[in-house]
């Protein structure tokens, strides 16, 4: 591997990291799952990033959380965290990033883009990771999913956000 490739995988997550802190996280009650910045940097290291280099700079991130840095919503860290409600999210995390760099096209079609985005960043995510969800919470899948539902319009900003980043972002930077 290249220091190129080692610098950009660390610089994403870094920004992970970073971006639990950017705003503080907005709790939804019910299901003790926070409003933060993560998923749109998991779907932009997935625009951005080629596959390997994707999954491995959230898998760090997911990692260096998993030692007990506080990196994850509400500055928090440790394997009680991924073993949590929201253990399934940061899990998937790695996957979703990987999944959305796999198929995002290299010709930058928008709308198929946008479509990869919200399928793997949005639909897979909330569909695996509520699994965890509902056991942890010893709540109905689908009861669980459906108090999930208040986050997907955040979702498409976020989605919308992160592409517009990636479109203007050179290519230089990560090629």
């Amino acid at each position: 591997m290249k220091l190129k490739q080692v610098t950009r995988i660390s610089l994403f997550s870094a920004m992970i990291a970073v971006s639990v802190y950017l705003i503080p996280p907005i709790a939804v009650p019910v299901l003790n799952v926070s409003f933060t910045l993560q998923t749109l940097f998991i779907i932009l290291i997935g625009f951005i990033l080629a596959p390997l280099e994707a999954f491995l700079s959230v898998f760090i991130y997911v990692l260096i959380g998993a030692f007990g840095f506080p990196v994850f919503s509400g500055y928090r860290g440790g394997l009680s965290v991924l073993f949590g409600p929201t253990g399934g999210f940061i899990m998937m995390f790695p996957i979703v990033s990987l999944l959305i760099s796999v198929f995002k096209s290299k010709k930058r079609l928008h709308m198929y883009n946008l479509m990869i985005g919200f399928i793997f960043g949005v639909v897979v995510l909330y569909l695996i990771a509520n699994l965890w969800l509902s056991y942890s919470l010893s709540i109905n899948y689908f009861a669980s999913l459906s108090g999930l539902l208040i986050f997907i319009p955040f979702d498409i900003v976020k989605l919308l956000l992160a592409y517009f980043i990636y479109l203007r972002i050179p290519k230089e930077i990560y090629t």
